[in-house]
C-alpha cells in the first residue's frame, strides 16, 4: 500500500513546460450524476460533526460543479496535450478513452481556480475519499492500486492535487489504470451547509480489468 501511495501521491516530477502552458481544451460535460453516491459510513461521521457543532440545525446538502484537468508528459499520450473537464452540479463521469490517445506519461489534477474563494466564505474541506474501482495489481513487483472497494481518504493531498505538476499517471501496462479508477468523493462543510460533488474515473476499454458488479 505504501508504493502505491508513492504512486498516487504522488510521484513530484517536472511537467512539460510546452503542455502545462499551452492553453486548454475545455469539455463541458453537460450529463447530471445519476446520484451523488456517498458510503453511509461518510455520511454518519458529516452528520455527527454537524450535531456536535449544533444539534438544533439539520444538515442542508447542496451539490457543486467539479473542474478536471489532464496535461501531457509524453508527447501524444493524451487526444490533446491540455484539457479541462468542466462537470455539473454534484460531478459526473470521465471515460479515460476519451482522453488517451498513446503510450506515456500524463498529469491529473483538480484546478486551484475552482477552490480559490472557498476559505473567504469559510468553507471547509471535511474529506476527499477516493474509492477504487479497480483491484490491487503486481507489474515488475510492484504494486499498484488499494484494491476492489478499498478507501482512502486524500485531504491531506488536497492542495498537492490542485498543482501542476502533481498526479502522475502512466499508461504501461495500465498501470493508471490500477491507479486512478474509481470515484473521488469532495465534502465541503459551511456552518451546517455541506457541499459534495464526485468525480468517477474509468476507461472503458480495460472494463474487465475493473471491479465487476461494483455500483460505480
Amino acid at each position: 500500500m505504501y508504493k502505491w501511495l508513492l504512486c498516487l501521491a504522488f510521484t513530484m516530477t517536472a511537467c512539460s513546460r510546452g503542455s502545462e502552458h499551452e492553453a486548454p481544451e475545455i469539455i463541458e460535460v453537460l450529463a447530471i450524476a445519476k446520484e451523488v453516491q456517498i458510503p453511509k459510513v461518510l455520511m454518519s461521521n458529516i452528520e455527527a460533526e454537524i450535531n456536535a457543532e449544533s444539534k438544533t440545525i439539520a444538515p442542508v446538502y447542496l451539490f457543486m460543479p467539479l473542474e478536471v484537468q489532464f496535461v501531457t508528459l509524453t508527447k501524444g499520450v493524451l487526444k490533446t496535450p491540455n484539457m479541462i473537464f468542466k462537470l455539473p452540479k454534484g460531478g459526473g463521469s470521465i471515460d479515460l478513452k476519451d482522453v488517451i490517445a498513446g503510450d506515456g506519461s500524463f498529469y491529473m489534477r483538480f484546478p486551484n481556480e475552482q477552490f480559490e474563494n472557498m476559505s473567504e466564505f469559510r468553507v471547509d474541506l471535511l474529506g476527499l475519499f477516493y474509492i477504487s474501482n479497480s483491484p490491487s495489481k503486481k507489474i515488475d513487483g510492484e504494486t499498484f492500486g488499494l484494491g476492489c472497494g478499498k478507501m482512502i481518504d486524500l485531504k491531506k493531498s488536497f492542495s498537492n492535487l490542485q498543482e501542476h505538476k502533481f498526479l502522475k499517471l502512466n499508461t504501461t501496462d495500465l498501470r493508471y489504470l490500477f491507479v486512478a479508477a474509481g470515484r473521488y468523493v469532495f465534502i465541503f462543510k459551511q456552518a451546517s451547509k455541506v457541499y459534495l460533488t464526485q468525480l468517477t474515473i474509468t476507461d472503458s476499454r480495460y472494463y474487465k480489468e475493473l471491479c465487476l458488479g461494483a455500483d460505480f
